[in-house]
């Protein structure tokens, strides 16, 4: 009995022996230890993060009550109040099995093992997300439009301004396109409505789920931009705190919205990528093959399987393109340039924190599809309930990684990357 209760605890022994081995001996600890820092100075580093997470996190919970309430009882959602645990075990059949492709069978239909897998494409997509959009705007991202549109804070005309000193005569063209993202962005959360449903139910030749669609893509490309006009502000905060400058938050923001400027054309690079190689097949899938459900569910398998993975390892091939742009204001050329040459020279430091970052957003992606599926889902007390507690860890170890990231490429560029001291303030 004593044995078997030993080898239970060596697994659980021996991963954190190697998680406290890989975070003192790696070499961009220094640097984690500034994102740290940076965090208890400035608590919006996380707390933008944390109130953008709890809003989505609250609208698919709202969503969910109200779908629950005014749907008919056939199309309810499976809603439960009870607190259950139900984790389904790994095949038993797999030894039993005599061929590799039976063994293989069992183990892939296996629930846990798409939590395994599904873990794995959120987490390499977070660890995406910390050189390119490292937060969630949707459903915030429509209140971004109202604001923009309504010329917040002189906000509008500053962004006009530099777009047009920054593109010359495309500024114009730039700036109608983000404000009709923006309208877009306004309008996406009314397609959550039953309405929809209704009118595709007793109108389905207007094929309204395909046009939303596209309303829908169009809003996806402004809530994109507005995350990363946020992340250029992040990165301007902690940029601050490393050189000791004081601010004032409005001075702040208008510096990340003239920053910005210089980031939209990396921004239209990932975006053409994006539509290429997920929205465009989605939406053609739902304008023009919507009563295919064969060709919809292999578009969402390609989708999951082939254009998001790709997408991300692209966004973590070039990760010193957004970062190098907001620092610089260089050209696109120029910031491919020097994105080589950061590699060249800084690579090992690059490797050992993308393991680090890596370990941190797969272990955080894994526990949350590894809850829900044992508590029965999103549309379960428990459920809902962790997916605010999974927003603000989310926030915050999202906000440190970031942190961490600013302030390793700065160390290199200064060659200061083993210093602790570096920063006194």
């Amino acid at each position: 009995m004593s044995g078997e209760i030993e080898r239970e605890w060596l697994p659980p022994v021996g991963a954190v022996l190697c998680y406290a081995l890989l975070m003192w001996r790696n070499n961009a600890r220094h640097a984690l230890t500034d994102g740290l820092r940076a965090l208890r100075r400035y608590h919006r580093l996380w707390g933008i993060p944390a109130g953008l997470g709890l809003c989505y996190a609250l609208f698919h919970v709202a969503l969910t009550l109200f779908y629950y309430h005014v749907l008919p009882m056939e199309q309810r959602p499976a809603f439960g109040w009870k607190v259950t645990w139900a984790l389904p075990p790994w095949p038993a059949r797999v030894s039993e099995a005599h061929t590799l492709g039976d063994r293989l069978g069992f183990f892939f239909a296996n629930p846990r093992w798409k939590a395994c897998r599904d873990a794995g494409l959120d987490g390499i997509e977070a660890l995406a997300g910390l050189f390119n959009n490292v937060v969630t705007t949707f459903p915030f991202s429509a209140v971004a439009g109202v604001l923009l549109l309504l010329n917040w804070e002189d906000h509008h005309r500053t962004l006009g301004k530099a777009l047009r000193k920054r593109f010359v005569r495309w500024g114009w063209a730039v700036h109608a396109g983000i404000l009709a993202c923006a309208v877009s962005a306004v309008l996406s959360p009314f397609l959550f409505t039953p309405s929809l449903i209704v009118i595709n139910r007793y109108a389905p030749r207007v094929n309204v789920v395909g046009w939303a669609s596209l309303i829908d893509w169009l809003s996806s490309l402004f809530a994109y931009l507005f995350g990363v006009a946020v992340q250029v502000y992040l990165i301007l905060i902690v940029y601050t705190w490393l050189r000791g400058i004081n601010w004032t938050r409005a001075h702040l923001m208008d510096m990340a919205i003239r920053r910005f400027s210089f980031v939209v054309k990396w921004a239209v690079v990932v975006m053409a990528c994006s539509s290429v190689l997920i929205d465009l097949p989605r939406l053609f899938a739902l304008l023009f093959r919507f009563e295919d459900p064969l060709y919809l569910d292999r578009t969402l398998i390609y989708t999951d399987r082939v254009a998001r993975p790709l997408l991300a390892m692209f966004l973590i091939c070039f990760s010193t393109m957004q970062i190098t742009l907001t620092f610089h204001s260089e050209t696109l050329r120029k910031a491919i340039a020097q994105h080589g040459q950061f590699l060249r020279r800084h690579w090992w430091q690059l490797f050992w924190f993308l393991v680090v970052a890596g370990v941190h957003v797969f272990g955080l992606a894994l526990v949350d599809h590894t809850l829900r599926l044992g508590f029965g889902g999103d549309y379960t007390s428990a459920g809902m309930v962790w997916s605010f507690v999974h927003a603000l860890i989310g926030a915050f170890l999202a906000a440190w990684l970031l942190a961490a990231w600013v302030s390793l490429y700065k160390r290199c560029e200064t060659g200061s990357v083993k210093a602790p001291d570096w920063i006194p303030f």
